[in-house]
């Protein structure tokens, strides 16, 4: 049976036929159409998450995995404005969202009817485009509903972001038909065209710097891309510095930014900066790289990419508007010329690998100590989404296992959603994920665990350090008198009997010798989904760190 609406109908087989087949249903009656029309239609996959902020940030986990558009659908009123944490992270992530909100009829907009507010247009700051469906029926209507919902998906697919459309609806709301009233025969995918002679001179330039800088930012895995930074990597003239949700791996890369870069004296500025810095990919968790940057006085600043081309280092001279990998393979063409510039970052990285090897030898159990043992222990094969705050900074110190993948929401950092992130992502996944989070996000968002989705091989690694311990580690909040009540928020929360409301396996563990006992069991096979709580909360957590890269800095 199917929604007697038509606009309801025509939605659904343009979806179907742009490949767009999972779809994550919120409850509500002003959805109703949508709900009996979708989770009856076989052709598609319903997931139904009555949270809204948690089903959005479930949706963007998904299209993590699954690499294409996911529909999120809601009922109208407060319910849209629960998915635009989601939202604004999918727009700066390039995480294509098709989103769906059921609304009142224009004219009950203002009018003080139930769960209306002004709904058309409510996510316009963060959304690659804003639709709205006509109720009407006429043949002119459906002929723009289904002009508007085709350039709707087209958008969606084209930007890689999300997509608004925004549909009205007046009762009856419940009343379904055995018969699909409209006929969509075929719809081509659309296909993003890129002109090289855009960029086609800026090769001519590269030669004219002596020293390169390469800082690749959160993107995909891609082995093609890889390959060619390798080639790049062995030049004297430049340097590959990445981060683990850069996803690429190699020994000539440069993947803990936070170990190398300190506060330059003049001297060393001016021999470790670069005089020309290409980017590649979207945001860099280490500020201290960027504040380095930002003092550098680049002679040029390149951004490659094919949606964003941020000033983020106030010096930006060229757009690349391309995949990166087409940009590249042209780039490694380019004749190296000498320079001592790789051999100076090279004796710097050996020597800041001594000490870290170093340090880490004898450090106590604390959160440091545990990230590392994390780091050896994860087993191949698992995505790995990494909480924002410190649990990805701390995974930046070190490289983890180069047969997984890492993630982590660094669209806009926020904690609101990582772990509904990743218990979408390990739904569609087929490869196991591993969440490392801190407790203020875990319970932050605790409404992830309210789903029967959650597959058995699902893992959480909870690091409890009692709040939230960035402020800690962040210079500034650890001078103020109100630093424990409001801006770590200490609490004495554990994760316990969460993990028995959503019949996770759990396990508490307070020191290094137990952590190292339980993780082979923690990741082993099971019939449920599991919990690993980590209690640092008598750890000096923050000197420990601090400790660190005062060691590091040391000469």
């Amino acid at each position: 049976m199917y929604s007697k609406k038509l606009s309801v109908q025509l939605l659904g087989e343009m979806l179907y036929r742009y490949g767009i087949t999972d779809m994550i249903i919120s409850p509500g009656s002003r959805n109703a159409p949508l709900i009996l029309h979708f989770s009856g239609y076989k052709k598609y996959n319903c997931y139904s998450v009555t949270d809204e902020r948690s089903a959005a940030f479930f949706a963007l986990g998904m299209a993590q995995s699954v690499r294409k558009p996911v529909a999120i659908c809601c009922t109208s009123g407060t319910a849209s404005a629960n998915y635009y944490p989601a939202i604004i992270e999918a727009f700066y992530q390039n995480v294509p969202l098709l989103v769906i909100t059921a609304d009142r009829p224009e004219s009950f907009v203002d009018i003080f009817d139930g769960q209306t507010i002004r709904q058309n247009n409510i996510y316009q700051n963060h959304i690659y485009g804003s639709f709205q469906l006509s109720e009407s029926e006429s043949d002119q209507d459906n002929t723009y509903n289904f002009l508007t919902i085709k350039k709707a998906v087209q958008t969606c697919i084209l930007k890689s972001g999300p997509v608004h459309i925004n549909i009205p609806f007046s009762e009856p709301l419940y009343e379904q038909t055995d018969t699909i009233e409209v006929n969509i025969e075929h719809l081509t995918l659309p296909k993003r065209i890129f002109d090289s002679e855009k960029w086609l001179s800026l090769l001519s330039q590269w030669n004219h710097f002596e020293k390169k800088m390469v800082l690749v930012g959160m993107q995909q895995p891609d082995k093609e891309l890889n390959h060619l930074l390798e080639q790049l990597a062995t030049r004297e003239d430049t340097v590959i510095l990445t981060e683990t949700t850069s996803n690429l791996n190699s020994d000539k890369f440069y993947p803990n930014i936070d170990r190398y870069i300190f506060p330059f004296g003049e001297e060393k500025m001016e021999e470790y900066k670069p005089e020309l810095l290409l980017t590649i990919g979207q945001n860099v968790v280490s500020k201290k790289v960027k504040v380095f940057l930002r003092k550098a006085q680049l002679k040029a600043h390149w951004h490659l990419d094919e949606f964003w081309h941020p000033d983020t280092f106030f010096a930006l001279s060229g757009r690349i508007e391309d995949r990166p990998v087409t940009f590249l393979k042209e780039l490694v063409k380019v004749i190296p010329r000498k320079s001592n510039y790789s051999s100076i970052w090279r004796r710097m990285k050996d020597e800041r690998r001594i000490k870290h090897t170093e340090f880490l030898k004898n450090i106590p159990f604390s959160d440091l100590k545990v990230i590392k043992t994390l780091d050896e222990r994860i087993p191949d094969f698992y995505n790995i989404q990494v909480s924002n705050s410190a649990m990805i900074r701390y995974a930046q110190l070190f490289t983890f296992n180069s047969k997984n993948k890492n993630f982590c929401n660094r669209g806009a950092s926020g904690i609101d959603g990582a772990t509904s992130t990743a218990v979408g992502f390990a739904t569609a996944d087929e490869n196991p994920t591993v969440l490392i989070t801190g407790d203020v996000g875990f319970f932050y968002d605790s409404n992830a665990l309210w789903n029967k989705y959650i597959p058995s091989n699902f893992r959480i690694i909870l690091m409890n350090n009692g709040g939230g311990n960035i402020f800690k580690i962040i210079p500034g909040p650890d001078t103020a008198d109100s630093l424990e009540e409001f801006f770590v928020t200490r609490h004495n929360r554990t994760a316990k009997l969460s993990a028995e409301e959503y019949h996770f396996e759990y396990k508490e563990v307070d020191d290094q010798e137990e952590l190292e006992k339980y993780l082979p069991l923690f990741f082993s096979d099971s019939d449920k989904p599991k919990l690993l709580e980590i209690n640092t909360k008598n750890c000096e957590n923050a000197k420990i760190l601090r400790d660190y890269f005062t060691f590091l800095n040391q000469t």
